[in-house]
């Protein structure tokens, strides 16, 4: 049998990587100790003359010994460590206080201290074996303290000093075969963190890259939309928009959802930023542009609110979109064609409920418990995922104070139900005050200052003020927004519109600058921003924006943001 085989014995069927490791270095352990004691023992046999006192029990260990294998062969591996372990304390003890006078043992208890972290799992069991290392050390420090060190009569100097020796070699030997798999995976941890850096780093700056683009086809999306209901004309191409609309608007949730992952694995967590929101309108205006999707992938999309649900909540709703959108395409992409997918909004207690169910295959009642894990997809055939989707929403979720649960029949219906915290809102506290919608607001006398460095985003947002009938102007970088409000000082903007990433002066030290100066520092700045890193906003808001808005900018979003800043201004 080759050595490798030899050593994986009792691993097949493992599929944990630490548990295949801990039967390989019992295994390991078992042959290093197997060949010490033929060779010292023998040794040991030939100098005292073969006394059945050290002759049996090395007989008795070997034996003992070699009872680790089929242990472990049979899937007893906490079995075969505790008599691997228990064996190798027994025998120190036996041969420290029978040899006392030609070695002492005190650094083999060195190597049954290492190794109990290592071959052990449960606490319960590394309890045991510090315990019983702890009683050998103590025995031996006592048989060493009454006999003291000096070699038996009629054994040669040499054959003690060989002896020693060979103790020694042995546990060098099965130290370094301990050791060395654990130095190289440190070795490869390292390199594994360098790679894993410029990894982020190369995603980071491709899906900074994507993102922009991507923006970029949604505001076009977005405006030809408009042109497309306001011209009857131009009805015929309402399908490819909204086709144009749809596709983006997926490869921005797959965008958002890598970027996601990465804060997730930094161990940050989500900035939650609550707003007060009319229900209906909220929720309407999400379920329009998800009809488009419904439609291309043969689904039918109906939303039904409860009649006991607040007319107005406090929520963040950038977040509760980010998760019922991701909700929407696991429906769509896992159910079943030309069925019907609903989405329920409810009040339950002290919690509002949002559900979203279809038809289809469902899920197996053992993978229910995993489908939240990472990177756990259910794809099959045509149906692709990335795993990523379920994860981020139970993580968005809990930064809420929310759970989220499943509930699946196999070929029936599929229920994912979020229960979040209630927080009800009056009217009053809409930006308006009176909870009318900002589509009807007017903007004429508004003069919005805008700070974006990307030339088509700039042309966009540029298309989307002059629908509000705002007066705008338009600058590349910070510098060039302090230069012009400080040429300009009579004509004050209304609000600041801040890109976040620009050249010459970021977003934040430009913010700065703005609330330092007593002119400008009651200038409502909102910020526009496709970095989703939580940090990065908190040190925007903490720097004095006064909210943000995600890219791609949702024209709806935009107008209420406007309507909400104008009306705190002082003058009215």
């Amino acid at each position: 049998m080759k050595l490798s085989k030899l050593l994986s014995i009792g691993t097949a069927g493992l599929g944990d990587e630490e548990d295949i490791n801990r039967v390989v270095l019992v295994n390991k352990i078992c042959v290093g100790v197997a060949g010490a004691v033929l060779v010292v023992g023998t040794v040991m046999s030939f100098y005292l003359h073969g006394q059945l006192d050290v002759v049996i029990p090395l007989v008795i260990e070997f034996f003992l010994n070699t009872l680790v294998l089929p242990l472990n062969q049979k899937g007893k591996h906490s079995a075969a460590a505790l008599l691997l372990y228990f064996t190798q304390c027994t025998a120190i003890t036996y041969f420290g206080i029978l040899l006392v006078q030609v070695f002492h043992l005190e650094y083999v208890i060195i190597l049954l201290f290492a190794i109990i972290f290592l071959i052990f799992k449960k606490r319960s069991l590394r309890m045991i074996a510090l315990g019983a290392a702890t009683a050998v050390f103590l025995s031996l420090e006592f048989a060493y303290f009454r006999n003291g060190y000096r070699h038996i009569e009629n054994v040669p100097f040499a054959a003690v000093f060989l002896i020693n020796f060979l103790v020694i070699c042995s546990i060098i030997t099965i130290t370094t075969m301990i050791s060395v798999p654990y130095v190289k995976s440190n070795d490869l941890k390292y390199d594994l963190q360098r790679a894993n850096k410029l990894i982020k780093l190369f995603a980071a700056q491709l899906t900074h890259e994507l993102r922009g683009a991507l923006d970029n086809i949604q505001y076009l999306a977005q405006l030809l939309r408009t042109a497309v209901r306001k011209d009857k004309h131009l009805k015929h191409v309402e399908p490819l928009v909204d086709a144009a609309w749809s596709v983006s608007s997926g490869a921005i949730a797959i965008v958002n959802n890598v970027l996601d992952m990465a804060e997730i694995e930094a161990g940050k967590t989500s900035t939650i930023v609550n707003e007060v929101f009319r229900v209906a309108t909220y929720f309407d205006k999400i379920i329009e542009v998800h009809k488009i999707m419904a439609r291309r992938e043969q689904f039918t999309l109906e939303m039904e609110i409860d009649p006991l649900m607040p007319q107005v909540i406090i929520s963040d709703p950038l977040t509760v979109n980010q998760v019922l959108t991701n909700l929407l395409t696991n429906a769509f992409k896992y159910g079943a064609r030309q069925s019907t997918v609903k989405v329920m909004v409810k009040r339950s207690g002290f919690q509002w409920l949002l559900s979203v169910s279809n038809d289809g295959p469902g899920i197996p009642p053992e993978r229910i418990a995993s489908i939240f894990e990472l990177f756990y997809t259910g794809k099959t055939g045509h149906i692709q995922g990335s795993g990523l989707g379920l994860y981020i929403v139970r993580s968005k979720v809990q930064a809420m104070g929310g759970t989220i649960t499943v509930d699946s029949t196999p070929n029936g219906e599929t229920r994912f139900t979020v229960a979040l915290p209630l927080r009800e809102g009056k009217l009053r506290d809409l930006p308006d005050g009176t909870g009318s919608d900002p589509e009807a607001e007017d903007f004429q006398k508004a003069f919005i200052l805008v700070a974006e460095d990307n030339k088509l985003t700039s042309f966009l947002l540029a298309q989307f003020l002059r629908d509000m009938h705002c007066a705008y102007t338009i600058v590349s970088d910070g510098l060039q927004l302090l230069e012009t409000i400080r040429e300009c000082p009579d004509q004050s903007p209304d609000i600041i519109l801040l890109d976040c990433h620009m050249p010459n002066l970021n977003g934040e030290e430009t913010i700065r600058r703005l609330k330092q100066d007593p002119a400008t520092a009651h200038i409502p700045v909102i910020i526009t921003t496709g970095d989703i890193f939580s940090a990065n906003i908190e040190r925007l808001l903490e720097a004095g924006a006064s909210t943000y808005l995600k890219k791609p900018i949702d024209h709806l979003a935009l107008r209420k943001a406007i309507s909400l800043y104008l009306k705190k201004l002082p003058q009215n």
